[in-house]
């Protein structure tokens, strides 16, 4: 049976969520799509979010949509995954996730039908007037909170899409016949354990924890030069670093650097732009300063700049960010 052709009436994705799927499809050995214009903020053109999804139901079909979540990992340092990965455990995660979806006025939620030691059943389903989401949109969501529970340390989990194997190994045929049969949204998801408390405490450290302003980034797949300089960057702030400083120091021409910056789907501002709240979403989460003071470490020009450029790129404001994802 051939897998159902995409449509796309709606939202189905952040600028992060973009990200990871396309870090699914390479670490699945699948072509990523060709890259589109750079993204500034937390939300993707609709026709951006078109193209990734039809992109891999054409490459991989509908099996490899359960599995794309796993990119998550590639990205352990970016704020909102720190956030909700910092998670105690499932009934946790998915109240973090709730009030992220309230947050961002998602049209799509994800609903807890029951939770055992071993498991939690789920329903993705739409807010009215709006249609229920797609079968491609349950499958991807679906992968990304599997990745998170392997994130809050759940072990060997399994899950199946109606009665069809969706994680770790999908069943191809049985999943077309679910998302034909309306079954995409209904989720049943076992573990084995939750790794206790002590076990999770070494990468949870690591992850939230840097050492220095490099350990934000370790996990982007950039080269090892651009981390460079995202460190040159943020270890300067509030202080600006121009692009002749920051090429001098890395040994190249401006030149070189903005073309390098560039091939690599970077340019200095949104170089910049990603020390800035990266270090505002770390000090957010772990310490006590007040706003105003992290908006100015994070070389902000002022805090409605601060609280303007963070809601973008997150889709909650520093304060709401803090208050339900803060370590305190």
């Amino acid at each position: 049976m051939p897998a159902p052709r995409p449509r796309f009436e709606g939202d189905f994705a952040s600028a992060a969520m973009l990200r990871v799927l396309r870090q699914g499809l390479l670490d699945l050995g699948l072509p990523p799509p060709p890259p589109g214009p750079p993204v500034q903020g937390a939300v993707v053109s609709l026709d951006g979010k078109r193209a990734v999804l039809a992109h891999a139901l054409q490459v991989g079909g509908l099996a490899c949509l359960p599995l794309l979540g796993q990119g998550l990992h590639r990205f352990t340092h970016e704020p909102t995954h720190s956030a909700l990965a910092a998670a105690r455990d499932a009934q946790d995660l998915l109240q973090r996730w709730g009030r992220l979806e309230r947050y961002i006025h998602s049209r799509h939620r994800v609903r807890l039908l029951s939770l055992s030691a071993t498991g939690v059943d789920l329903a993705h389903v739409a807010l009215q007037p709006h249609p229920a989401p797609l079968p491609a949109e349950d499958l991807v969501v679906l992968g990304v909170l599997l990745a998170l529970l392997q994130a809050c340390g759940y072990q060997d989990l399994s899950c199946t899409v109606g009665v069809a194997a969706a994680y770790p190994q999908p069943d191809a045929q049985a999943l077309e016949q679910a998302c034909a049969r309306g079954h995409s949204a209904q989720w049943h998801i076992r573990w084995t354990r939750l790794l206790p408390q002590a076990e999770k405490a070494a990468p949870a450290a690591r992850a939230t924890s840097p050492h220095t302003a490099q350990d934000l980034v370790r996990d982007e797949p950039w080269p090892g030069w651009i981390k460079q300089a995202y460190g040159l960057v943020a270890t300067r702030l509030p202080a600006p670093l121009d692009l002749d400083a920051l090429a001098h120091a890395l040994g190249q021409s401006r030149r070189s650097l903005q073309r390098g910056l560039k091939e690599a789907g970077l340019g200095f501002r949104p170089l910049q732009a990603e020390a800035r709240y990266r270090t505002a979403g770390w000090h957010l989460m772990q310490g006590d300063a007040a706003l105003a003071e992290i908006g100015f470490l994070c070389g902000y020009a002022d805090q409605s700049h601060f609280t303007r450029e963070f809601r973008l790129r997150s889709g909650l404001t520093p304060a709401d960010f803090r208050r339900e994802f803060g370590v305190g």
